[in-house]
């Protein structure tokens, strides 16, 4: 492993590493570690390994913790990395393909963003097979990032289970950009700070120097309008602005990302409680297909904010859509849901060229500021189906 130091350990031992850290409060803090390999960095241990996993033992300096994070992280083989200690780093750690990251009930404090890829070429394959467990994810001021705390693109079999992240109203918990094959399951997404009109704590992204300008700056190759597929998001609460929202291209010089291959598809929202705060809890933008099923779905924005209101909002923006089809591939299916909004509980609609395929709205409970013939209204979509619904005024 690139730069690190690797020292073996012929007799199985304990050994009490002393070490100075600083996530919420500056002190010592003991580690015993279990027989293996000590791997050091600057001369101070950093990790004990035992085959392809890492407890990692924090070395005091945040910036040296990102570091030494990242080299534990680096390259494509499969690996472990435990962290047994709250830790404070000063801006992104950076793991590599086939990395597991295990942070129990730790907490991991940056001053500025916690994950993140840089993506080498626009493949769902570039990076792939990360997984992200547990672990409370936070900035150190209490404000929170008004950024992105997560960053994925590119990237394909991401997991990221079990974990709590806080970030300011302004920024995103998590950000995927065109990522194939992802699971959120059991997160808490929480939003810090002053409260703005429109960011989102779960954002779903295609690739466009608007909606990725991160990307851009990497290299305009990246930003090709490639969408997000295959998203699941189970069993989570996020609160937000916004809380959950497949996004779209700007207008103007970004119509060219408006095909129908810019499309979001399989997207999957399921035992989840969304609520937004200025905007729709959940917002899902040129996506051709999607299930949202068995959630608690609230927008605490007022209904003068108009379609920003909307608890559960489904639309094709001005462009060139998908054909409409009523195949099982171009299908939004909204289910079992209670959904609470301004102007509308649920409100599905096409602004595009074409119409939307085939939507389902049945078994939900909806309530709508504006009335109960408002809550639920399906405009431009080839096949309805709407059965089984609860309505009223809320």
């Amino acid at each position: 492993m690139r730069k690190l130091r690797k020292i073996l350990l012929s007799t199985i031992f304990a050994l009490t590493v002393s070490t100075t850290f600083f996530a919420n409060t500056a002190g010592t803090q003991t580690v015993t570690a279990a027989s293996g390999t000590a791997v050091t960095f600057k001369r101070k241990v950093i990790a004990y390994r035992t085959g392809s996993v890492y407890n990692f033992v924090p070395i005091g300096n945040a910036a040296d913790n990102r570091r030494a994070l990242n080299l534990l992280m680096e390259g494509n083989e499969k690996k472990v990395i435990n962290i047994n200690n709250n830790i404070h780093i000063d801006t992104y750690l950076r793991p590599g393909n086939n990395t597991t990251i295990n942070a129990g009930k730790h907490t991991i404090t940056s001053d500025k963003g916690v994950i993140i890829n840089d993506p080498t070429a626009a493949s769902y394959t570039n990076f792939k097979n990360l997984t992200i467990s547990a672990g409370i994810w936070k900035m150190s001021s209490s404000n929170g990032l008004a950024g992105t705390m997560m960053r994925i693109s590119y990237a394909s079999n991401i997991s990221i289970n079990n974990a709590t992240v806080y970030t300011n109203y302004k920024g995103h918990g998590i950000e995927l950009i065109s990522c194939s094959n992802v699971v959120v399951n059991n997160c808490t997404l929480k939003a810090q700070g002053k409260c703005s009109k429109t960011c989102v704590e779960l954002q779903i992204d295609l690739s466009s120097p608007t909606t990725a300008p991160g990307l851009y700056r990497l290299s305009k190759k990246l930003c090709n309008g490639t969408p997000c597929k295959n998203i699941t998001v189970k069993n989570c609460t996020i609160q937000g602005a916004r809380g959950i929202c497949a996004n779209f291209a700007g207008a103007g010089n970004e119509s060219k990302y408006r095909k129908a291959r810019n499309y979001h598809s399989n997207i999957t929202i399921e035992n989840c409680n969304v609520t937004g705060i200025s905007a729709e809890a959940i917002a899902l933008f040129n996506t051709k297909s999607a299930t949202v099923k068995n959630c608690r779905i609230t927008t605490k924005t007022p209904k003068s904010r108009n379609s920003y209101s909307v608890g559960l909002a489904v639309a094709y923006q001005k462009g060139s859509a998908p054909k409409a089809t009523t195949k099982t591939k171009n299908v939004i299916s909204l289910t079992n849901n209670t959904v609470k909004g301004g102007q509308q509980g649920i409100f599905v609609r096409s602004n595009a060229s074409k119409k939307l395929g085939t939507v389902i709205v049945s078994g939900n409970t909806v309530s709508a500021k504006k009335g109960k013939k408002n809550a639920i209204k399906v405009l431009s979509a080839k096949k309805v189906k709407i059965a089984k619904n609860k309505t009223k005024k809320w």
